[in-house]
């Protein structure tokens, strides 16, 4: 009986180790007074980004034992935390992290990170007092590359790498790549879905292996200014953009130096839910839809393309020869009842202020990697490689099929129903007590079932148990068989044929389109 009831618990455990480097992220609005935005440094101190930072990804980890949701970030490079960690190291020295709305500063420490499914002994991370934080953050991991590692930079040690760094140094045999999928949920209590890996892929998503290798480029920096600000960037194809009128858009590169001046630099971040692009692209895009017009909007903190919300909008990003459709319901964004922006938001530098020139054209967030599996191989640039390490590259693979989506627009837009973000949540939190209650009933059933099962396999053993005493003679009141099976005996069939099956996400082209920012979203 012990034997049956601890192998569900078992497999579970054995289930879980499968998934030791796949992390399930979840998306929540962040409060609209917070500071975080981007690191000032990332723009050289010139870009006049406005990103209202309405939602952000957070993952587990765990410190010294002591588990944290964490915000993921991968345009920036440091652990830090608001919270004391019993048993951490105090390493000697401060730092301090600037992001284009405020900053945090603390003392350097070091304790155990779990993180991913992978164990980081003396993991250095910045503990920041609640009076030297002002971006409104309690836990914040940085997924970026190391160079823009400011612990790094001042620890000036491998000792003081950030986690990525710290994972693939101590684990050679895997493969020194992350991925990120920003999915799409019918489930109202997790309207914001994603999943994470370190080291593996997705299963259902494979092909993302044999997708072009995109170069990462550094950019205009020198060895001793890289860790200003060095995120995950490649080259777009040369006007690699195609507008809705079906012709590409002319682009040209502000990067100083860049290795190919007639391509853009573009970066990609989790942290922007709206891509910061060119404004002439951005007019390019938004100018020519019937009734836009350009508007600062409060409630977003900056000025967008304001369009009609029936309208439907096409663009197609360029990369390695590969197109990528944006959805439409990625490309129109519903901000209230009957007012929507252009989610891919215009931006512009102001070169004088320059320090080291623009680093990049365009920050391709949230918008754009809900229409694209991003996986990044860190190659060389994890700290300690070798000459012999390849150099890092980003792979992409489309999950957005453009005709199923423009059916979806037409028929979630242009049937005259809305539901927004916010209408969303209050559904959400209505719902929650009635999803809670049928989840009880659930579990209450299930054990119901499985005790009466139990209860009768208890009742068959009794009543074996029982013909056998009766129909035994003496000497066999003492049964004479082995209760073990020896160690010689075969295998009993089925004991070699165990396998754990596992359901990833499926990408299905046919599924309903809805996100938990669309008006039309039902739940």
């Amino acid at each position: 009986m012990f034997q049956i009831l601890i192998l569900p618990f078992a497999l579970l455990a054995l289930f879980d180790g499968v998934h030791a480097a796949r992390l399930s992220l979840r998306g929540r609005p962040v409060t609209p007074g917070s500071g975080f935005h981007r690191r000032s440094s990332i723009s050289s101190h010139t870009s006049r980004l406005n990103d209202s930072q309405n939602l952000m990804y957070s993952a587990d980890i765990t410190l010294n034992g002591e588990t944290f949701q964490a915000m993921i970030d991968t345009g920036s490079s440091d652990l830090w935390v608001i919270y004391n960690i019993p048993g951490a190291k105090d390493q000697g020295f401060n730092s301090t992290l600037i992001y284009d709305g405020g900053q945090v500063s603390g003392t350097v420490q070091a304790a155990t990170l779990e993180f991913a499914g992978y164990e980081v002994p003396d993991q250095f991370f910045m503990l920041v007092p609640e009076a030297n934080n002002s971006v409104g953050l309690d836990v914040l991991i940085g997924l970026g590359p190391g160079q823009g590692s400011m612990i790094r930079f001042l620890g000036n040690s491998s000792a003081a790498d950030p986690p990525l760094d710290r994972i693939f140094r101590q684990n050679t045999s895997t493969p020194n790549y992350l991925s990120v999928l920003l999915g799409r949920s019918d489930d109202p209590e997790e309207p914001y879905p994603g999943e994470l890996t370190v080291g593996e892929v997705l299963s259902n998503y494979t092909g993302i292996l044999n997708q072009p290798k995109l170069d990462v480029t550094i950019g205009n920096f020198t060895m001793d200014s890289v860790h200003l600000g060095q995120h995950w960037q490649t080259l777009l194809d040369q006007n690699g953009i195609i507008g809705p009128d079906g012709e590409t858009i002319p682009i040209k590169t502000v990067v100083n130096n860049s290795i190919d001046p007639n391509k853009a630099t573009v970066a990609f971040d989790t942290g922007y839910t709206y891509p910061q692009i060119p404004e002439y692209v951005a007019e390019a895009i938004y100018g020519k839809v019937n009734g836009s017009s350009l508007q600062n909007v409060t409630e977003l903190g900056g000025t967008f393309w304001v369009v009609p919300c029936d309208e439907e909008i096409n663009a197609t990003f360029i990369f390695g020869g590969v197109h990528y459709p944006i959805h439409p319901l990625d490309l129109n964004f519903a901000v209230r009842d009957d007012f929507c922006v252009g989610a891919f938001q215009p931006f512009s530098y102001v070169v004088e202020e320059s320090i080291t020139g623009p680093l990049y054209d365009m920050m391709l967030g949230m918008a754009f990697l809900r229409n694209a599996y991003l996986l990044v191989d860190l190659g060389d640039f994890v700290d300690g490689s070798n000459r012999t390490t390849a150099p890092p590259y980003i792979q992409l693979l489309s999950v957005t099929n453009a005709t199923q989506a423009s059916e979806e627009f037409a028929q979630q837009r242009k049937n005259g129903t809305s539901l927004l973000a916010n209408d969303l949540l209050r559904k959400t939190t209505k719902s929650t007590g009635k999803k809670i209650a049928a989840w009880i009933i659930g579990v209450i059933v299930v054990c119901v079932v499985i005790g009466l099962l139990l209860l009768g396999l208890c009742c068959m053993c009794l009543c074996r148990r029982r013909n056998n005493r009766n129909n035994a003679g003496p000497q066999q009141i003492w049964p004479v068989s082995q209760s073990y099976r020896s160690i010689s005996d075969p295998t009993p069939q089925g004991a070699d044929e165990m396998h754990l099956v596992h359901n990833d996400p499926v990408y299905n082209p046919e599924q309903t389109y809805r996100t938990a920012w669309d008006p039309n979203y039902k739940a």
